[in-house]
């Protein structure tokens, strides 16, 4: 199983500004309000396991997180369905703050530092166990055009779905003839993209054996996800950033996914990695918030040695203890 280490100069102010963010977090809270009742939400219990005994619990914007006793998962409890976290996708103004405001003023950054090295991260290992010629690529559950949009510059031969997308395809000023459908032909695709999806996914368990429906034999999966096991949200807890309900549905720790990875059966793990950047200047953001704070106090700021905080990054991601995650999975 394949691991990387992935070193890059992403800043979150390029991909989240302060005041952007600001603005789009008050919308989201407003939207939770008008959106979501407690006769529309469903209680639910571990995503993976079904466990109900939890460790702890805490509260972002009015909606309710829980941590799995045994996996150390964490997940929105009560949940919208399916339904409802569609309806919200496409009504909220949050997610129309998103796609028009946010989205616009940080998509050059976006495509640069994210969206084109992940698409080149498919492209090698597709010519690695992909299909000679051309192939067919099916992003599910996206809850933007991004992706499709930037595909075309690296892959220029996919054939290129979008699977049961969360916003409007007929409003995006997507630049690019995307093609949205609910669901494709069993054994129909060379490889599935599901970029955060698991982390929105209502049942996570069930759309993954989806996905394993919906590819060819040794076709690919690639997932890029938040990790509950990842420093920053180690250290942070609850103060961390990447709470955002309700699209952060699920975060699932390093143990969790390999659990629901063995609970769909039939794929094989030929990379994970959690090659993410931000950990550390999450953490410095926020270091005087931590309990016991001295020693990274001490790591982090005092000791003034740049050489030291990328070496304890590269320890993150070789030890996959980073709070990103990208894996690949075969359909055996």
């Amino acid at each position: 199983m394949e691991r990387a280490v992935v070193h890059s100069n992403l800043k979150k102010q390029e991909i989240q500004p302060d005041e952007l963010l600001k603005n789009y977090k008050s919308l989201l809270a407003e939207d939770i309000q008008h959106l979501f009742s407690d006769t529309t939400l469903q209680q639910s219990f571990c995503p993976v396991s079904n466990e109900r005994e939890v460790r702890d619990s805490f509260t972002k914007l009015g909606m309710e997180y829980k941590v799995s006793s045994s996996l150390g998962n964490i997940y929105l409890s009560p949940r919208p369905s399916a339904d409802r976290l569609k309806q919200f996708y496409l009504e909220s103004r949050a997610r129309r703050f998103w796609l028009t405001e946010l989205w616009s003023k940080t998509k050059t950054m976006r495509v640069e530092k994210i969206i084109l090295p992940q698409l080149e991260w498919v492209k090698g290992f597709l010519a690695q166990y992909g299909p000679v010629g051309s192939v067919t690529i099916g992003e599910f559950l996206p809850n933007h055009w991004g992706y499709g949009a930037a595909l075309e510059k690296v892959l220029p031969n996919a054939e290129y779905f979008l699977i049961n997308p969360v916003f409007d395809t007929n409003k995006a000023n997507r630049g690019a003839d995307l093609q949205a459908t609910e669901q494709v032909q069993d054994a129909s695709l060379d490889a599935a993209l599901l970029f955060e999806t698991l982390d929105r996914a209502v049942d996570p368990r069930e759309l993954l054996a989806s996905v394993k429906k919906a590819l060819k034999p040794g076709g690919l999966c690639f997932v890029t996800c938040l990790l509950a096991s990842g420093f920053e949200v180690q250290v942070l807890g609850e103060r961390s950033g990447v709470f955002v309900p309700p699209e952060r549905m699920n975060l699932l720790s390093f143990e969790g996914m390999h659990a629901l990875i063995e609970s769909t059966d039939g794929f094989e793990v030929l990379e994970f990695s959690t090659p993410g950047v931000l950990d550390i200047p999450n953490v410095i953001a926020q270091i005087d918030e931590i309990n016991n704070v001295a020693f990274f106090d001490y790591l982090f700021r005092l000791r003034q040695d740049p050489a030291l905080v990328e070496s304890f990054q590269d320890f993150l991601q070789l030890n996959r203890l980073g709070t990103f995650g990208r894996l690949v999975l075969k359909k055996q």
